[in-house]
């Protein structure tokens, strides 16, 4: 698994919002609406490869405490400068998802935007999934997406390039169905006064089954309560490329 991004964490922000919306912000209906439906109450919240904290911060002034873990220093940085001064309960930790240790139990664990798949094998996966059963309080619920092999097929096989005024990102895209791995090679030119500098960073990611996922999160001691794939975006022509996942702590 990767020690996190080093590269992206600059211009994460500013990239996602050239989609039009953030994916914290496209999601976060979708999980209100998962927190209703279970009838979670508002307490304490882990927030596993949290990132830059834009759903944490969006999560802290709904009224949850809030913890992030990511691997990636730099997202760390990012995410404190957004509550800098805001007097929100959050505190964010770095630490790689295969080893979460928090201070204490949450209600409620979520991971976003694909991170899981971030695991380069089963074997990853599990202890992810065990570091939130141990953060998680006894029936507390782990709710997560990740993306599904319609999204490695559709959207990993091709270059895509951004513009932004600030930068410019290139990303060279490959999914191999055989192994179930998919990497993007991203090459970022940032404005530094008249011209710019160049940085490269590769995202690897993997393809994990339905039935895998569900197995995992029975052995670290969870039951699945819910399993659908969805769409996101505006484009329904892509068709439903992440899938939801709900789970709650049995033991």
């Amino acid at each position: 698994m990767a020690a996190g991004y080093h590269v992206l964490p600059e211009i994460y922000d500013r990239w996602q919002k050239t989609y039009g919306n953030d994916y914290s912000t496209l999601i976060l209906p979708k999980l209100l609406a998962t927190i209703a439906r279970f009838d979670i109450p508002v307490s304490t919240m882990l927030d596993v490869a949290c990132g830059t904290g834009s759903l944490a911060l969006m999560m802290a002034r709904r009224g949850w405490k809030v913890w992030g873990v990511d691997a990636s220093e730099e997202m760390l940085a990012e995410a404190e400068r957004k509550f800098r001064g805001k007097r929100l309960p959050a505190a964010f930790f770095h630490q790689d998802m295969r080893q979460i240790r928090v201070p204490g139990q949450v209600g409620l664990a979520t991971s976003m935007f694909d991170s899981l798949n971030h695991a380069t094998s089963q074997r990853e996966l599990l202890k992810a999934f065990r570091g939130v059963h141990r953060s998680l309080l006894p029936g507390g619920y782990f709710v997560f997406d990740t993306n599904n092999e319609l999204c490695f097929r559709s959207l990993w096989t091709r270059t895509d390039a951004i513009h932004h005024r600030d930068f410019t990102i290139i990303m060279q895209n490959r999914y191999i169905p055989g192994r179930r791995k998919a990497y993007s090679f991203v090459t970022v030119f940032l404005r530094r006064g008249e011209g710019y500098a160049r940085q490269a960073e590769i995202v690897q990611e993997r393809f994990f089954p339905r039935e895998e996922v569900a197995k995992l999160l029975r052995e670290a001691g969870f039951r699945v309560l819910e399993i659908e794939d969805f769409n996101f975006t505006d484009m329904p022509e892509i068709g439903k490329i992440k899938t939801w996942w709900v789970a709650k702590r049995e033991h």
